[in-house]
C-alpha cells in the first residue's frame, strides 16, 4: 500500500497536471519568473489578488483584498518556494499587511507563513485551538520548515470593515476540514471560501461529503459571482455543478471501501478517468488514505 506523507505528494504533484484549459476568473497578472499564478479581480472600487501555487505548491491558493492603505491576506502556502513567491508579490504592492487570516487547519494553508515573516494571524475558534495545542507537533512530525503561526485572535462570525472595506466571517463546519471560515468581500462580489470548492483539481476527500455537497449546492444558487477558490483558479457559481457531481461520483466508491486501504488506488484511476479535467490525483489519494481508515 502507497504511504503518503508531505514528500511524497509533492514529489509526485508537478507529475500530475493534466492538459486543458481551465477557465478563471480575473485578469491574469503573473510577475515575470514565477512558477505560481496571480489573478486579479478588481469590482466595486475593491481589488483582490489571488496568488496560485505551481502544482509542486499543491496549488494552493492565498487571497489578498486590497484595501485603500494595506493588505489583508488570507491564507499563507505550503512550501517554502511558493511562499517566497507569494511574499515577493506582497511586497510589490507596497501596503502594509492590516490583517491575515487563516482559513482551516491544515498545513498546506499555514506552514508558509513562517516564510512570510511569521505574522501573527487570526483564525476561527477550532483552528486555533488546534494550532495552539497541536501546531508544533505537526511542524516537527512533518519534519517541515515551518513553525506553528501565532494567533492574534479568535474569529467570530459576523461582518467588520477593515481600512473601509466590510469583510463579513461565517464558519462552515464538516465539510473538506471540521472548521473553514469563509471570508465575504460584498463591495467586489466575492466570497473567499478557501477548500470548499477545489477548482478542476482533485480534492482531498473526507467522509463529511453529503454536508460538503449541500454547502456547495448553496455557492451555486448564491447571487456572488466570484467564488475564491483554495486550490485552482477563482471560480463562479457555474463551477459549483461540476464539484457537487465529483463528490456524489466519489462518495460510494469510498463508502464501499472503508477500511480496505489498499483500494485508495484503484478509486483514484477510477475518478481521473471520469474527471480528465481535474489536477493533481495525488491529492485525491492523499483523502482517501485517511478516509478509507476503518
Amino acid at each position: 500500500m502507497l504511504t503518503l506523507n508531505r514528500r511524497t505528494v509533492l514529489a509526485t504533484l508537478g507529475a500530475s497536471l493534466l492538459a486543458g484549459p481551465v477557465r478563471a476568473q480575473g485578469r491574469l497578472a503573473t510577475p515575470e519568473g514565477f512558477a505560481g499564478q496571480v489573478f486579479v479581480n478588481e469590482r466595486g472600487g475593491v481589488r483582490i489578488h489571488t496568488y496560485m501555487a505551481a502544482p509542486q505548491g499543491a496549488m494552493v491558493t492565498s487571497h489578498v483584498v486590497e484595501t485603500p492603505s494595506g493588505l489583508v491576506l488570507i491564507d499563507g502556502q505550503f512550501t517554502p518556494a511558493s511562499a517566497a513567491e507569494l511574499k515577493r508579490y506582497l511586497d510589490s504592492l507596497g501596503k502594509p499587511l492590516r490583517r491575515v487570516i487563516l482559513s482551516h487547519a491544515h498545513p498546506d494553508h499555514w506552514f508558509g507563513f513562517h516564510h512570510l515573516g511569521r505574522p501573527p494571524v487570526h483564525a476561527g475558534p477550532i483552528a486555533a485551538r488546534f494550532l495552539a495545542e497541536n501546531g508544533a507537533k505537526v511542524v516537527a512530525e512533518r519534519q517541515a520548515d515551518s513553525s506553528a503561526p501565532t494567533i492574534a485572535g479568535v474569529i467570530t462570525e459576523g461582518s467588520e470593515t477593515i481600512d473601509g472595506v466590510e469583510l463579513r466571517f461565517r464558519h462552515v463546519l464538516d465539510t473538506e476540514a471540521p472548521e473553514i471560515t469563509v471570508v465575504e468581500v460584498p463591495a467586489a462580489g466575492a466570497v473567499i471560501v478557501q477548500d470548499l470548492v477545489y477548482n478542476k483539481v482533485h480534492m482531498v476527500v473526507r467522509r463529511q461529503i453529503d454536508r460538503w455537497v449541500e454547502v456547495l449546492r448553496g455557492l451555486e444558487r448564491g447571487a456572488t459571482p466570484l467564488i475564491l477558490a483554495g486550490h485552482g483558479e477563482p471560480a463562479s457559481p457555474a463551477d459549483m455543478g461540476l464539484l457537487v457531481r465529483y463528490l456524489e461520483t466519489v462518495k460510494p466508491l469510498l463508502t464501499a471501501n472503508v477500511g480496505k486501504e489498499a483500494e485508495a488506488k484503484a478509486i483514484v484511476e477510477e475518478m481521473t478517468r471520469a474527471f480528465p479535467e481535474f489536477r493533481m490525483p495525488p491529492l485525491l489519494q492523499l483523502g482517501l488514505s485517511r478516509a478509507l481508515k476503518a
